[in-house]
């Protein structure tokens, strides 16, 4: 009689469980919205307002108008989450990072980069960054970067874009952007391996916002396909920059990757290879999409305007610029206030 007893509590026990549970969440404050099919939740309708239609902020702007709330609820990505859609909430966020909100990524892109600067919390995230930070700065641009991009620059217009009657702005333009990244960071100069490099970045750029579909044909599983022969090739990459160093062949100083693999953290720790890989893959992530499509709306705004071209052409003409770039720190160049003005002037014409 006994043994029946307990079976019959545990069940009590649980239904009462369950109700306790049920009752918290129906007291806390959500916001309305809603949390869409299970597991999917609203990701086809955001993918299809960012990818199909082009306009990912239409997803954002339907919702605020139906629940007539700049907050509300929602599901991407297989995780439930709020968004804020008014300056105050930009606001509250921004100035609470570490306080009463912390830095979320979704989880295809964790489990696609791995161990990095984003993906990882607490003191060791601090001191990734003061070691990975001290190469991205403004200063770090006027010291080491600006001689190398303008090479580069030269040397990508006269392979892709001298002698041809017409060009495709866009993926031109990621390549540079791309071959720029590679020669900053890893030294990388043969466009043979930056081709290659490319191509599976750009699969991997694709899978990063998806459906954390781990399955053959799903733009997850490609992406994470693609990444894992970019880190098998920047391994092969880091190893030999390594053995340069050892062999003194490669300065400590020389790019990024040789100061990760040179210097250790406060601590006295160095980052392991896949580490130094990750962090390279997330630098190439964060400034590439960003920049390219800068630089390809630049170059729209002076086809648009063939006057304001002109004027830059001329200023540039009228000064030694690559002689000035290569001799001189960024802050003796006159180039940014040529380039302000010529924007107030883009400016000008818009409005009109």
């Amino acid at each position: 009689m006994a043994t029946m007893e307990i079976p019959t509590l545990l069940v009590i026990i649980f239904i009462i469980f369950i109700m306790i549970i049920r009752r918290k969440k129906k007291t806390l404050n959500y916001p309305p919205g809603s949390f869409g099919w299970p597991f999917l939740g609203e990701t086809l309708d955001f993918l299809r307002a960012a990818n199909k239609e082009g306009k990912p902020e239409k997803f954002v702007k339907d919702r605020i108008e139906k629940y007539k709330s700049k907050i509300f609820k929602t599901s991407l990505m297989g995780e439930k989450m709020v968004v804020l859609g008014s300056a105050s909430g930009n606001k509250f966020l921004f100035s609470n990072e570490n306080k009463q909100v912390t830095v979320w990524w979704p989880v295809t892109i964790r489990k696609i980069l791995g161990s990095c600067l984003i993906t990882t919390v607490g003191d060791e995230a601090k001191l990734m960054r003061k070691m990975i930070s001290s190469f991205i700065s403004p200063d770090a641009f006027s010291r080491l970067y600006i001689k190398a991009m303008e090479v580069v620059a030269h040397d990508h217009f006269k392979n892709y874009w001298e002698g041809k009657e017409e060009v495709k702005v866009f993926p031109l333009v990621k390549l540079y952007t791309f071959k720029v990244a590679c020669q900053l960071f890893m030294s990388i100069e043969d466009d043979t391996e930056i081709e290659r490099l490319s191509a599976q970045f750009h699969i991997f750029l694709k899978g990063l916002i998806s459906l954390p579909l781990y399955l053959p044909g799903t733009a997850f599983y490609k992406a994470a396909k693609a990444t894992d022969a970019i880190r098998k090739e920047l391994l092969q990459v880091v190893r030999k920059r390594r053995e340069d160093l050892e062999q003194k062949t490669a300065s400590p100083s020389q790019d990024i990757l040789s100061y990760l693999l040179s210097c250790p953290d406060e601590n006295g720790k160095f980052m392991s290879e896949l580490v130094i890989v990750n962090n390279i893959l997330l630098l190439l992530f964060a400034g590439h999409d960003t920049s390219s499509v800068t630089l390809t709306l630049l170059i729209k705004r002076l086809m648009e305007y063939p006057q304001v071209y002109e004027n830059i052409l001329q200023h540039y003409n009228k000064f030694d610029y690559q002689k000035q770039i290569i001799s001189s720190p960024i802050s003796h160049i006159s180039s940014p206030k040529i380039l302000c003005d010529e924007k107030k002037n883009l400016d000008n014409h818009s409005s009109l």
